[in-house]
């Protein structure tokens, strides 16, 4: 972690704003810029238990998703929603995580994950009181816990971000966790006094990533963006489409043509706010790319910006359909679908043009 980084997320945790749960006043493109996905590289889903009640034992799980929507404005609009592979838990010691994967223990290969999904959260001084649905093999209890949140947002280049921790404590027993030993003679239950309680910390970056700094055209062969944005800012989107789609017919080695490249135009766009043409480049994107999760995310992302609800609400649905456990789809949804169908709302209503204040654009 860069020391930028290290000290936003210091000054972010000194900040104390309310969290809360899922509303449905937001507008598509209200709702779209409060979405944040959690950084697995700077955060920690991690656990802590005892043997002979008084040895810890420390754990993380290394593979999860989670996204966070959080309205500054109206905190009490947010929410969070995040999956966890089950069979990514991490004590350090293979055996024993083996062990842990185990019918004994989370059986992983019956129930692949556990899933959070929060429905209430009370502000107070200094936090909130987060509640909603934890499933965890094959169990589903409410759970309510505090957090410490610092959700005011820190900036670094054009990519924004918001950090938060909790504690809380869970009985595995609550969830069908018994911790025999049917699949490890050598581990025995009552000599090793296995604590039922498991106490879980969370230490979460989230970030929105920035695209407007970004540039087009680097690396070899030179990205195609870089030209179809010269031919769309001489020509308009017409012509940059017709020269995306002749240069791929014609010179498909001269250009990289990743699915990446036209995304980072059309997110570039969009930060900018040139939203209808983001909107025409992602649609191109997503036709090419169909099986991409993150290039379909895009185009839904950036029609939820363009206050077009029924685009988003399809194009989401899409990414249902494919990647089922997709949480950023799952929880824009979840908001998507309780957006007022008023004119006012739900309707597109952004205009294109750029946005001097962005840093990138111009």
């Amino acid at each position: 972690m860069s020391p930028q980084r290290t000290l936003a997320l210091q000054l972010a945790l000194l900040g104390l704003v309310s969290f809360s749960a899922v509303g449905s006043a937001q507008s598509p493109a209200a709702l779209a810029s409060s979405r944040y996905s959690v950084d697995g590289m700077h955060s920690t889903v991690g656990f802590a238990t005892t043997l002979l009640r008084a040895v810890k034992v420390r754990g993380r799980f290394d593979d999860y998703d989670a996204t966070i929507i959080y309205d500054e404005k109206h905190p009490e609009r947010s929410s969070v929603s995040a999956i966890i592979q089950a069979k990514s838990i991490n004590t350090n010691m293979g055996f024993r995580d083996d062990h842990l994967r185990s019918p004994d223990f989370f059986d992983v290969k019956t129930y692949p994950t556990i899933e959070f999904v929060s429905d209430r959260v009370v502000p107070h001084q200094g936090g909130a009181t987060v509640s909603g649905m934890l499933t965890m093999h094959g169990v589903t209890r409410r759970i309510t816990f505090p957090v410490q949140l610092a959700l005011a947002p820190y900036l670094i280049g054009s990519t924004r971000g918001v950090a938060f921790t909790a504690n809380l404590r869970l009985s595995r027993k609550d969830f069908g966790i018994a911790g025999t030993n049917k699949f490890n003679p050598d581990y025995n239950p009552l000599t090793n006094m296995l604590s039922d309680n498991v106490d879980i910390i969370l230490e979460l970056d989230a970030i929105r990533d920035g695209f407007a700094t970004r540039r087009l055209g680097d690396g070899t062969p030179p990205s195609v963006a870089d030209t179809i944005n010269k031919t769309l800012q001489a020509h308009g989107i017409d012509a940059a489409i017709r020269t995306y789609h002749s240069l791929r017919a014609t010179a498909p080695a001269s250009f990289n043509f990743g699915a990446y490249e036209l995304d980072l135009l059309g997110r570039k766009l969009s930060e900018c706010g040139d939203l209808p043409n983001a909107v025409q480049i992602l649609k191109v994107n997503a036709t090419q790319f169909a099986d991409s999760a993150g290039v379909l995310e895009s185009l839904a992302e950036t029609q939820s910006l363009s206050n077009d609800r029924s685009a988003a609400i399809e194009t989401y649905r899409g990414v249902l359909a494919k990647f089922p456990n997709n949480v950023n789809a799952r929880e824009m949804l979840r908001h998507l679908e309780g957006v007022s169908s008023d004119p006012a709302i739900g309707t597109t209503t952004a205009h294109p043009g750029r946005r001097p204040t962005v840093p990138g654009c111009s």
